[in-house]
């Protein structure tokens, strides 16, 4: 597609009719790269094919100019239909230059004597000079012969100066300069590619962008159409960011094709980038004034630079072309060069540091406390990306026996915690060692963060305990040693607390400090709040839990860093202690100040929390968002959060009811634990084997996660109610005394810690093992602990379940349907009272019978829709008024159901 180039067609084709009067011409065109001079070329081309015009075209490359007589040799091959070899062997057969040129020159008149004779040379200013001298003669006898010279010339390449180029310009008849496009053109062209008109912001984004240079227009246009992009006003700003590879290797050819100065300039101004170039330009590349201005002028004229200093690339294609050019250790080189320029000129510590991370292994002095500052202003600002890049680019440049290295660690710790926490943990736990004295080891330890240390204590466990030991225990001490004494036991006793001899002396100690101990210091708050989740974890007192939790986030300010502290262990307790508002309060705070500095593990934390919040009021469906969205924004390296994003995705599953949506939610889990060897990981494929009705199986890694959870000391039914969930299970297998041994031992950790969905769910499912009278008054017992429950949907199982058993409604529990979440059809036992044929709902209809029927036989709703000839959703509506009829939960039951029902005699 070639647009707005008719007057410059027009005018080759005004010299070809001179040309029939035997009145030849030369016509030069000129432009920078990418001006569509070789597409004039075709251009011109083709409207001569249908003239008679006899065509001879060659194209010039910068690495055939020492083959001599290479374009003429290219002229000639292009006129094989014209047998020309005979002709070629008399001309260049001659003894001397001049012979051969006036061999050409006959060949040339003989060729044009009975029609016009065009010659198209695509890229003079690369042709070969014993080429270039015969068009300087050819054109210099042009007036008494029937041919037109075409040839084209880039603007700003330096072969197009040389002198026997300039001369072959200085006689044409015409100089034809090519200009940019106009925005209407633009627009064309954006509706031919798309093949609709372009939105107008859209066209302006492409113009603008391109300049109206054809090459780079149409290189834009095609990566936008390869890549799906519209042209609409929402993908305006693609445009300007798009860098087209095609564009990329042409920038990077031309730039080759230039002198040394010209490409160290260019490189230079690559790795400038944003910076003010007019100081920096000259000694950054190693070139004079003078030499800098004639770079500049020549990659103006090639159309890669803006004319205007401070100078810049004309696209980011050119720039991307000229970093692309340079080997990787002269990049590194400039990058150094550059760095030491900024800091000998005052610049910011951040302009200097920006280059450093890219220089090679940098030894001056001032390197990594330019570094350093750095990074404090970076974190500062809660960039923590650029500060941890800086302070590792640091790391780099200190020796390991440099006595600042350590305090580097520190920094670097500190900064990676925003997003990996248990990366900062190996950097304290790397830098401790290296502080000389006890009190900078101290100071270090303290902020080692609680959380990952609990997941993977590792070498920082020992140095704690080492630091603990040599600094004594609190009782003994005073000021800011006692201080760092209780909050290196905060952290030994976190990082212990998979250990039940730990676990117990835990909440000994909290015993030990008193019905109200001190919350003043953050020592005294991390100790007691480590405690707490100890506590917690043991299953002792929600009530102390709560009444304390609340204490310690009261005095903790609900700021950013304090994710870092002992906070999350209060707030992970308070929600097992149903203590949810003051926690989710404390997180919303915290979310705010996250949003603002961008802190993706703290977004993590928060959104499991709130995830397991969610499944603590009863809702499901609100805690499989939060939890999948949170293992979706978790590192794949990040344990700890891969922990907490699949313990609250496992309740949340089982929570649902619903067998299909609880294996696909169980299958995301799978990630976590691949073998399957952790307590969690047992407790996933226990999930999966439920859903599958393998029950055995099932019960088999129920068991084993008990096992491994008892073995820790974690006695809290809260956690994990997989008691629960297996004594349903036996009860269904009919193995009716471990399902009572396990429920009853599920109710007695229930009540030791005190939240009334704990015991409200073990005595409901108590109930529905138990059946009969004994099991109605389970039920009521149930309803009755569960109405201080925050568990909505723990009150609403158990208000179904005794609505069925009591064949009328209850007063005592809420009137109001449950919703279809309540359908716990894969763990409701198989066994009791035989459902009832029909019910003061009435009888099954023909249609609504026939449904039942194919449904009870295994088919999905879809293909009963297909087998009965109705919709979907008309196959839903039957199947929720036979539930309602037969008085069954769901689906599961529906096989045991339809066996009670009389022959059917009703017929629709």
């Amino acid at each position: 597609m070639l647009l707005e180039r008719e007057s410059e067609i027009e005018s080759v084709a005004a010299c070809l009719r001179r040309a029939r009067a035997g009145r030849g011409r030369l016509v030069v065109i000129g432009g920078p790269l990418g001006a569509g001079k070789s597409q004039l070329v075709h251009a011109v081309r083709e409207r001569a094919l249908g003239e008679g015009v006899t065509i001879l075209q060659a194209s010039c490359a910068l690495s055939e100019r020492d083959f001599a007589y290479g374009l003429v040799h290219q002229l000639l091959d292009s006129a094989l239909p014209l047998a020309l070899s005979e002709q070629r062997g008399r001309v260049f057969s001659a003894a001397t230059e001049d012979q051969v040129r006036e061999n050409l020159h006959e060949l040339v008149r003989e060729m044009s004597g009975h029609n016009p004779l065009l010659l198209l040379v695509d890229d003079a200013h690369w042709a070969d000079a014993a080429s270039l001298s015969w068009l300087n003669r050819l054109t210099e006898r042009l007036s008494d012969l029937s041919v037109v010279v075409v040839i084209t010339v880039r603007e700003g390449d330096p072969l197009s100066g040389q002198s026997a180029l300039r001369e072959l310009a200085g006689g044409a008849a015409r100089n034809l300069t090519l200009g940019p496009l106009s925005a209407g053109a633009t627009k064309i062209a954006v509706a031919e590619a798309f093949g609709v008109p372009g939105d107008d912001s859209f066209v302006r984004s492409c113009h603008e962008t391109s300049a109206g240079r054809p090459l780079f227009l149409m290189a834009i246009l095609t990566d936008l159409r390869l890549l799906g992009y519209h042209p609409i006003a929402e993908h305006a700003e693609a445009v300007r960011l798009l860098l087209p590879a095609a564009l990329r290797q042409r920038v990077l050819a031309c730039l080759r094709s230039q002198s040394g100065p010209v490409r160290r300039f260019a490189q230079a101004l690559a790795v400038l980038g944003e910076q003010d170039s007019r100081q920096l330009l000259g000694p950054l590349a190693g070139l004079e004034p003078a030499d800098c201005a004639e770079a500049a002028d020549t990659l103006v004229r090639l159309g890669l630079l803006n004319p205007v200093p401070p100078h810049r690339f004309f696209h980011h294609a050119v720039r991307d072309a000229a970093e692309q050019s340079m080997p990787a250790d002269q990049w590194a080189v400039l990058h150094s060069r550059l760095a030491e320029l900024l800091h000998d000129g005052g610049s910011p510590a951040e302009d200097v540091a920006a280059h450093l991370v890219h220089a090679d292994h940098h030894p001056a002095p001032w390197t990594v406390e330019v570094l350093r500052t750095a990074a404090r202003s970076a974190a500062a600002r809660g960039e923590v990306g650029p500060a941890t890049r800086y302070l590792r680019r640091a790391l780099l440049s200190c020796p390991p026996e440099d006595a600042g290295r350590a305090a580097l660690l520190v920094d670097l710790a500190t900064a990676e915690r925003r997003f990996d926490p248990l990366l900062s943990a190996q950097h304290l736990s790397e830098a401790l060692p290296l502080f000389p004295s006890a009190i900078e080891r101290c100071n270090a330890a303290v902020r080692i963060e609680p959380l990952p240390l609990g997941q993977h204590p590792g070498q920082a466990l020992e140095l704690l305990e080492g630091l603990r030991a040599e600094l004594g225990g609190p009782g003994g001490l005073s000021g800011e040693s006692r201080e760092i004494s209780l909050r290196l036991e905060a952290r030994v006793r976190h990082a212990r607390h998979r250990d039940p001899a730990e676990l117990a002396d835990a909440v000994d100690r909290l015993a030990g400090l008193g019905e109200h101990p001190p919350l003043t210091t953050v020592g005294e708050r991390e100790l007691v709040g480590s405690l707490l989740f100890a506590v917690t974890m043991s299953g002792t007192g929600s009530a102390r839990v709560t009444e304390l939790g609340e204490r310690i986030l009261r005095s903790e300010p609900a700021a950013l860093e304090q994710v870092h502290s002992v906070a999350p262990l209060v707030v992970r307790s308070l929600i097992l202690a149903d203590a949810l508002e003051p926690a989710a309060t404390w997180l919303d705070l915290v979310s705010v100040g996250e949003r603002r500095a961008g802190a993706p593990a703290t977004r993590v934390f928060v959104t499991v929390q709130r995830a397991l919040i969610a499944v603590r009021r009863g809702e499901p469906e609100e805690a499989a968002g939060l939890a999948g969205l949170a293992l979706d924004l978790a590192n794949p390296a990040f344990p700890i959060a891969a922990e907490g994003c699949t313990h609250a995705l496992v309740l949340a599953a089982m929570g649902t009811g619903d067998a299909a949506t609880a294996a696909r939610l169980l299958g995301r889990c799978r990630e976590y634990d691949t073998s399957g060897a952790s307590w969690l990981g047992k407790l996933v494929r226990g999930g999966l084997a439920a859903t599958a009705g393998n029950h055995p199986v099932a019960l088999e890694y129920f068991h084993a996660c008990g096992r491994e959870l008892d073995a820790a000391g974690w006695r809290n039914p809260e956690l994990v109610p997989w008691r629960s969930w297996a004594a349903l299970l036996h009860h269904r297998l009919g193995q009716q005394a471990a399902a009572e041994e396990l429920i009853e031992e599920e109710h007695t950790r229930a009540v030791e810690w005190g939240t009334p969905q704990g015991q409200g769910r073990a005595l409901r499912v108590w109930g529905t093992i138990t059946g009969g009278a004994g099991g109605i008054e389970l039920l009521r017992r149930s309803a009755a602990v569960l109405s201080g429950s925050v568990n909505r949907l723990e009150r609403e199982k158990t208000a179904l379940l005794l609505r069925k058993a009591t064949e009328r409604p209850d007063p005592a529990v809420p009137r109001h349907r449950p919703g279809p979440d309540l359908d716990e059809q894969w763990f409701l036992p198989a066994t009791g009272a035989a459902p009832r044929a029909a019910t003061a709902g009435g009888e099954l209809t023909g249609s609504e019978r026939r449904i039942a029927e194919l449904a009870a036989s295994g088919l999905t709703n879809q293909l009963i829709a297909e087998e009965v000839d109705v919709t979907v959703r008309t196959v839903e509506k039957h199947l929720t008024s036979v539930y309602r009829k037969l008085g069954v939960p769901g689906r599961g039951a529906l096989p045991a159901a339809m066996d009670q029902l009389p022959p059917s005699s009703t017929v629709d």
